[in-house]
């Protein structure tokens, strides 16, 4: 009777077990589209067979089927892939400011400018050709002016998001921290915690969608996370990210870890959303902005050196046409037509000689010619604000190109990681039938088991 009591005894055992490995693969098949989830297996254990005892079998732990490198190549491609989206998205935008669709950019307002010149040289004596170049050169002034406001708002609009993604991250580093000491106090506990895990590798993955990331694990199971060139997550110990902005109006990254003071991250910031935002502010779009100022500064000195040679209609020289820059820095922003001139058309001047008014026209033609002449050391006016396109086109074009490469790389990292770590619907579909099968045997033996018993209970006399 000991060795059928010791029989039920494994038996129950092996139900428990078959019965843990069906929970697991259930809930592997039912997770197989959620996104961070990791394949579980039950690890089963045989049990000796020591004196007394029959052996049998038990579930020593559930281990997720997770693989390192797979997972941190998917945390790589991740941060350069946000980055390239970030950067593209931004320049486009940028492209839309300095060349919008439909018209109404400075180099359609370049060529409306020169037109009016020229008619005015054709008739100087014209009043409605002076009004016509005053309007123009106005329009031209405020175009000016409000492509570089444009770009201005968008690198503060920037700033502002990146505060946000920064205000996002913190929360984040905080959790994993949380998480961290979570899964260290599960860990000695033998329970490896496979939720836990699951939900510190999706905000791990976070981080790096906003900053890039890698993480690496200690036998006590709590993860070191590194972004930006440092330590944003040590134990249960999170830094605190902050945007702030440099005296050359760049944006800076700024960690504190603990009571210590802040580091400056910037330059190590590459990856991820901010890394994006980053280059695309600071670099692409400052140079336009300094390439527009450039231009702005020479095309208003040229044109105010001609302007200012001639006579208005009243008799006055020495007038300019735009208020004179006094520096390179802020001259597209700032520029607008002269006060002396404003509202006032007979202040254009066409004529080098008062004494040839009305009909004077050498200034006038000196003024269209600049047309097709180099200003400041650029080419011709069109030809300057056509490379200022060019230059942002270009690295817009790039960029797009950038992240749709680099989408299609972490695609594939996500592939490998999937095949690693993932749920296989097959595998877990053969793994079930194994678990179904070995219940059900030992279910059968129960019975049989139970089957023995009664009989011997019937054998054995009842006195």
């Amino acid at each position: 009777m000991s060795s059928l009591f010791g029989l039920l005894d494994t038996m129950s055992g092996a139900l428990d077990a078959q019965q843990t490995g069906l929970t697991v693969t259930g809930q592997n098949v039912a997770n197989v589209n959620t996104p961070g989830y990791v394949q579980r297996t039950a690890d089963l254990e045989s049990l000796a067979v020591m004196p007394g005892t029959n052996g049998g079998v038990t579930v020593s732990g559930i281990q997720r089927s997770f693989d390192t490198f797979t997972y941190g190549q998917v945390l790589q491609q991740q941060g350069l892939s946000s980055a390239a989206d970030s950067r593209s998205e931004a320049l486009s935008a940028a492209q839309s400011i300095l060349a919008p669709q439909g018209g109404g950019d400075i180099g359609s307002a370049l060529t409306a400018f020169f037109s009016s010149v020229t008619a005015l040289s054709a008739t100087p004596s014209d009043a409605s050709a002076r009004s016509a170049v005053l309007a123009q050169a106005t329009q031209l002034s405020q175009t000016i002016a409000t492509t570089s406001s444009g770009l201005a708002q968008q690198q503060q609009a920037m700033l502002t998001q990146a505060r946000g993604d920064a205000s996002e991250v913190n929360t984040d580093l905080q959790q994993i921290a949380q998480l961290n000491s979570q899964i260290q106090q599960a860990q000695a506990l033998g329970d490896q915690a496979p939720d836990l895990r699951d939900k510190r590798d999706t905000l791990a993955n976070d981080v790096a969608t906003q900053m890039g990331a890698s993480v690496v694990e200690d036998p006590s199971g709590s993860v070191t996370l590194f972004a930006g060139g440092v330590a944003m997550v040590t134990g249960d110990s999170a830094a605190q990210l902050s945007v702030s902005q440099a005296p050359s109006g760049a944006m800076t990254f700024l960690v504190q870890q603990g009571n210590g003071p802040p580091v400056d991250i910037t330059a190590g910031v590459t990856q991820g959303a901010l890394g994006g935002l980053r280059e695309a502010r600071d670099t692409d779009i400052a140079t336009s902005m300094s390439q527009l100022d450039q231009f702005a500064y020479d095309f208003s000195i040229a044109v105010n050196s001609i302007q200012g040679s001639g006579y208005g209609l009243d008799g006055v020289s020495g007038r300019p046409l735009f208020t004179p820059p006094t520096q390179v820095a802020g001259a597209a922003a700032q520029m607008s037509v002269d006060s002396s001139v404003a509202g006032n058309p007979n202040a254009i001047a066409a004529s080098s000689s008062a004494a040839d008014l009305p009909g004077g026209n050498d200034v006038a033609n000196e003024l269209a010619a600049l047309a097709d002449e180099p200003v400041g050391g650029a080419g011709s006016p069109a030809d300057a604000f056509a490379s200022i396109q060019s230059q942002l086109g270009s690295a817009a074009s790039s960029a797009s190109t950038d992240a749709a490469t680099r989408a299609d790389t972490l695609t594939q990292a996500q592939n490998l990681n999937s095949s690693a770590s993932g749920v296989n619907l097959d595998d877990q579909t053969v793994i079930m039938s194994q678990f179904q099968q070995a219940f059900q045997a030992s279910a059968q033996v129960i019975q049989v088991t139970e089957s023995l018993m009664n009989d011997v209970m019937q054998i054995i006399p009842s006195g």
